[in-house]
């Protein structure tokens, strides 16, 4: 392995730098084990993956990505040489979503057979894997998380709805079940008070574009951060571009924040916005440009970090459409929609008559169906699935930070092996998951890339002084979905399931201070960066 100190501007305008003290990172590959029947799992796939601190072990949970197998699912054991110690089968329970460990107990989050039923969420003797309890939660269990004492297990109920257009007997109501880990004891952090406020919701930017839904049924939690102080958390709520602000001791929801809209038309907010731009069949691959268009958030994986005394959150802001279920569908291309006249005239006049129908310009972007602002079935507003970054946000939901067009400039500009071009016109690189680890007093964020099958690091220690430091990746190694970084005796490591490829793979990581790096982000998000760069 070979580091190399790279010194680059990556924007059309530099700005001045200034020294900080930013991480030498560096990354190794231990192991990686693959989730196939010939090696004796029966998880047969890796979409999330836990550390048990107690047995030095990992629990991945996963359900076999092969459509020959669907149905498969299970969970498989994993020591810290990546040697298989446990398997079980549970898709005769439903399906398997999620796994967190924590104090010696093990939760893992399942759907009913009929999705849309009441969910479980049972609960393992780490030690001996005997089953302790099985506690009944909300429809769909997507993820569960530990309060930093484990004496709490928060569990976010999806409830997708089997279909948009039956009303409320095919979409359940989401919510967030809080389960006591003593005696196992559940309450529900529901939505239903916020059915009479539709309305306002809406005008500060929830989106609910659930057709026959109320409130509490279009809101679909995906993934839960808890604070430091274990007194609230907060859940992202991917397809309403919003999060939802949990106290956890009443086991209420406070407060659901709308996200707001990225616009794609400012210095540092690029995108590539066509897979199929260029001359015959080449394509321009990394074409970022500004555009008169608005990124939807609308975060998947978030994770918690208190710096020094405040608390933060950080939203892996990948995007998402309804597009999967009947009566759901809100994607259409650029190409195929109808636009506004103001909007025509705008966009004509800055970009040419051919800024729908040209390739190289936005024909194939991905929209939704929501920018149709006053329903009157025209587009007033391009509005994009996705931000194609991460941002970080204070204890209330306020953005404070976010990263721009970096995730893409940085990709195009020194991985271009990772740029997936056939994204372009949807949701770029994905990112899909967000986990923050302290390495040697360095706070820094493990981003997954869900399309460009690699995690992205950035050293978070100071908010003033946001530096990308390398990008972790492995051939073979495809669609990282689930996170989870841990310390022990042996040094720091970063588990990372990998979805697609159906792997789990063990990354050891270091870190250590390096005084007058030049930084990467400010209030103008500057060009020019500094940064070691590592290659497995």
């Amino acid at each position: 392995m070979k580091r190399r100190r790279i010194a680059v501007a990556i924007a059309a305008a530099l700005a001045s730098t200034t020294a900080g003290a930013a991480s030498n990172f560096s990354w190794n590959l231990e192991w990686t084990f693959n989730h196939t029947a010939a090696n004796g799992s029966n998880a047969m796939g890796s979409e999330i993956v836990s550390y048990d601190a107690d047995n030095n072990h990992l629990w991945v949970v996963g359900t076999d990505a092969n459509e020959a197998n669907v149905g498969l699912g299970g969970i498989d054991i994993l020591d810290i040489s990546g040697n298989l110690l446990q398997s079980f089968d549970t898709s005769s329970l439903g399906g398997i979503n999620s796994v967190a460990v924590k104090n010696g107990q093990a939760a893992v989050a399942i759907s009913a057979p009929t999705k849309t039923d009441p969910g479980l969420v049972r609960f393992y003797d780490a030690g001996n894997y005997k089953v302790l309890s099985d506690v009944t939660v909300g429809a769909n269990p997507d993820a569960v998380t530990f309060t930093p004492n484990g004496n709490k297990l928060l569990v976010a109920n999806e409830a997708e709805p089997s279909s948009y257009l039956i009303g409320p007997s095919g979409d359940p109501v989401g919510s967030v079940s809080i389960i006591d880990t003593n005696n196992y004891n559940v309450q529900t952090a529901g939505f239903d008070s916020f059915n009479s406020q539709a309305a306002a919701l809406k005008a500060d930017g929830v989106r609910l574009t659930g057709p026959n839904a109320s409130v509490a049924q279009d809101l679909e939690p995906e993934y839960i951060a808890v604070s430091a102080d274990g007194s609230t958390a907060m859940v992202t709520l991917q397809e309403a571009n919003s999060v939802a602000i949990v106290d956890i001791a009443s086991a209420s929801v406070t407060d659901i924040k709308a996200l707001g809209l990225k616009d794609h038309s400012l210095p540092g907010n690029g995108i590539d916005a066509s897979d199929r731009d260029g001359t015959g069949s080449t394509s321009f691959a990394g074409n970022i440009q500004n555009w008169n268009v608005q990124g939807m958030y609308m975060p998947d994986g978030i994770a918690s970090v208190n710096n020094n005394g405040t608390q933060y959150y950080i939203t892996a802001n990948e995007g998402d459409s309804r597009g999967d279920w009947p009566g759901g569908d809100d994607e259409v291309r650029v190409g195929s929609a109808i636009i506004d006249s103001v909007l025509n005239d705008s966009m004509t006049l800055a970009h040419g008559a051919d800024w729908q129908t040209n390739n190289d310009k936005l024909n194939r972007l991905t929209v939704s169906t929501s920018g149709d602002l006053d329903g009157d079935g025209d587009l007033d507003q391009l509005q994009a699935f996705g931000a194609r970054s991460f941002s970080i946000l204070d204890a209330a939901g306020n953005q404070v930070f976010d990263s721009g067009d970096q995730l893409e400039q940085i990709i195009k500009a020194f991985y271009p092996a990772l740029w997936d071009e056939s994204r372009s016109d949807n949701k770029g690189p994905e990112p899909e998951s967000a986990v923050m680890g302290n390495v040697n007093g360095r706070d820094l964020l493990f981003l997954g890339l869900e399309r460009s099958n690699a995690i992205m690091t950035w050293d978070l220690t100071d908010l003033n002084d946001i530096t990308f430091l390398d990008m972790i990746f492995t051939g073979g190694n495809i669609g990282p979905e689930g996170l989870s970084f841990f310390s022990n005796a042996q040094g720091s490591f970063l588990a990372v399931a990998n979805e697609v490829s159906e792997t789990t793979s063990l990354y050891k990581v270091s870190a250590v201070p390096v005084p007058g790096a030049v930084w990467l982000f400010g209030s103008a998000l500057v060009g020019m960066m500094s940064f070691a760069r590592r290659k497995g």
